[in-house]
Parts: structure tokens; C-alpha cells; sequence
């Protein structure tokens, strides 16, 4: 086999013999998180690229211990905890701003959001206009089957009481931000830059300054929001990751977040991150700085900077 089987002690006798310091406790994690998650996942700044090289396989820098990279994996786990709850946050007001102004232009027709009329006339906002159609038609005709065990009591409710008819806001509940975001993306150019307007207007509430928040300035974060749930979302390693371009970080969708959530629960979120980086920096403070470099970061100064501006605004 090209990669056989191997015991947990096999594992364990494999890194030490690559040079990484294994104790008691590596055959428990190993055991419960798995070789491939933790090592293949995190390993790649605690290697001795050198010496990878003229052996041929991982060759790790003199002194690193299993529990160097074990930390990483830790910190990227609740990293991802924290980025996800962010983006569960901005999920939640762009769909309640979509549905208010797409439901408010199209108040006196039926399920408005089913007739193609209502989006872009032309383009690739068309095209995903038509598939999304077509997604919202199957989530309603699917909750109108009663063979189904599936169904969503919210939308059951409003097809049987209410004649079919399910408002938008009702129906966001069960879309993805993936989806909500496709629908921001196929509206008319009224509707997108009414959609950016009350984000303005959220944002001037929050905070002591007005700052414009754009249609295209809005497709350009939710799309990083996007990628970077999806991550989260599928428990993919997310410190390093750069989704369609590498000028992409985590840093730059922590910015994001400052347009798109309340002023309290950003500061909050800041203040999370960097306890983070500060326990990190103590953990491993040898591999801190290039750790730091894949988030776009140059810790402390953009992180204070940034959580200065906020509270200043």
C-alpha cells in the first residue's frame, strides 16, 4: 500500500524518529484527533525545510515537540470557533436587510422572490437568479409534501395557513449564507444599493462617524465571509488559508466583520482574537511571528491599531 496502515505506537515512533519530541500524552491525542488532522494539517512551520529535503520525508526543526503542533491545531480549532460565530452574526443581518428591502419594493405580490422579473435583467446575476429560483421553488414544494419528515414547521405553517404564501423573511431561515449571498448578487442595481444604503445606516448607528458602505464594497466582504464559513463550517484548517487569492487572510475578513456586525459584538470579537494570539505567542513564541504572517497580521500592532480605531469611531 502507499500509505499503510499504521498503530497509533507506529505513529508515534514515526515522529520521533523525524525528530519531533513525543511524551505520554501523544498516543492520547493522536488517538482522539487523528495523525492526518493534527500533523499533515499543522506541521508545515515546525519542519526543517532543509533537511526535509536530502531525506526526503518531514525533517523538523531542532527542539520542536509534538505539543508545539498539537497547540497550533488547538489554536486553529477555537479560531475557528470564534470566526464562525462572526459570520453566523453577519449571515443573520444580510438576510434581514435583503428580505426587508427586496420584500418592501415587491409588497403586493405573492412570493415575489419566485418571478425572474424581479432580478437583474441580464448576466451572471441572471443566470444565478434562475438556479436560485429554482433552489427556493424545491425548498417550498418540498415543505408542502407531507410524506416528508423533513419539513420545517415555519414554512409548513405559512403554506397551509397562508395560501401558499411565504414571506421572504420566513423563508431566509432556511437559506445558507451561500444562497442569501447569490440572492444580494442577482438583484437590481435598486435594490442592491438600497440593501448597501441601510448597511450605511446600521453602521452611522453604531458608531460616532459615518463610513459608506457600497454594493460592490458588500459583495467583496460577504464573499470572503462566504469562503471562510465554509471552512469553519467543514472544520478545514483555517489560521493560513487564503480562498481565490493569496492577498486574502483571516486578517483581512476580521476587518470584514467591522462593516457588517455592531460595534459592541466586533470589539468583543477583537478582544477574543487577540487573548488568542497572546496565548499562543506564550505557547510557541519561537514560530509566533510566521504563524501570524499567514493571517495577514503583524501582531500586536495591526490588532491594537484595529481595536483602537473601533473604539474611536
Amino acid at each position: 500500500m502507499h500509505k499503510p496502515f499504521m498503530t497509533v505506537s507506529d505513529q508515534v515512533e514515526l515522529l520521533s524518529r523525524r525528530g519531533l519530541k513525543t511524551d505520554s500524552r501523544t498516543a492520547w491525542v493522536l488517538e482522539r484527533e487523528g495523525y492526518y488532522s493534527v500533523i499533515n494539517g499543522y506541521k508545515g512551520p515546525f519542519l526543517d525545510t532543509k533537511q526535509t529535503q536530502e531525506a526526503g520525508d518531514d525533517r523538523y526543526r531542532d527542539g520542536t515537540s509534538f505539543n508545539d503542533v498539537y497547540t497550533l491545531y488547538i489554536f486553529d480549532r477555537n479560531l475557528r470557533f470564534l470566526l464562525f460565530r462572526m459570520t453566523t452574526l453577519a449571515e443573520a443581518i444580510l438576510k434581514t436587510v435583503c428580505s426587508h428591502e427586496f420584500t418592501r419594493l415587491h409588497s403586493d405580490e405573492k412570493n415575489p422572490y419566485l418571478n425572474i422579473a424581479n432580478y437583474a435583467p441580464e448576466g451572471e446575476a441572471r443566470d444565478k437568479a434562475e438556479k436560485l429560483i429554482s433552489k427556493l421553488d424545491r425548498i417550498l414544494q418540498g415543505n408542502m409534501d407531507p410524506k416528508r419528515t423533513d419539513r420545517k414547521d415555519y414554512l409548513r405553517h405559512c403554506l397551509e395557513h397562508h395560501d401558499g404564501e411565504v414571506p421572504l423573511w420566513v423563508l431566509a431561515n432556511d437559506l445558507t449564507l451561500g444562497q442569501i449571498y447569490w440572492f444580494f448578487q442577482s438583484q437590481r442595481t435598486e435594490i442592491r444599493a438600497n440593501i448597501a444604503r441601510s448597511f450605511t445606516s446600521l453602521y452611522a448607528d453604531s458608531h460616532k462617524h459615518k463610513t459608506e458602505v457600497t454594493s460592490q464594497r458588500l459583495d467583496k466582504i460577504y464573499r470572503r465571509i462566504k469562503d471562510y464559513r465554509n471552512i469553519c463550517a467543514h472544520d478545514e484548517r483555517l489560521y493560513c488559508a487564503h480562498p481565490h487569492d493569496a492577498n486574502i487572510t483571516i486578517f483581512q475578513v476580521t476587518q470584514d466583520f467591522r462593516f457588517v456586525t455592531d460595534k459592541q459584538r466586533y470589539l468583543e470579537f477583537l478582544q477574543s482574537l487577540n487573548s488568542l494570539l497572546m496565548h499562543l505567542q506564550k505557547d510557541i513564541p519561537s514560530y509566533f511571528d510566521v504563524i501570524c504572517n499567514s493571517m495577514g497580521l503583524q501582531y500586536p500592532d495591526d490588532l491594537q491599531r484595529l481595536m483602537q480605531e473601533t473604539r474611536d469611531s
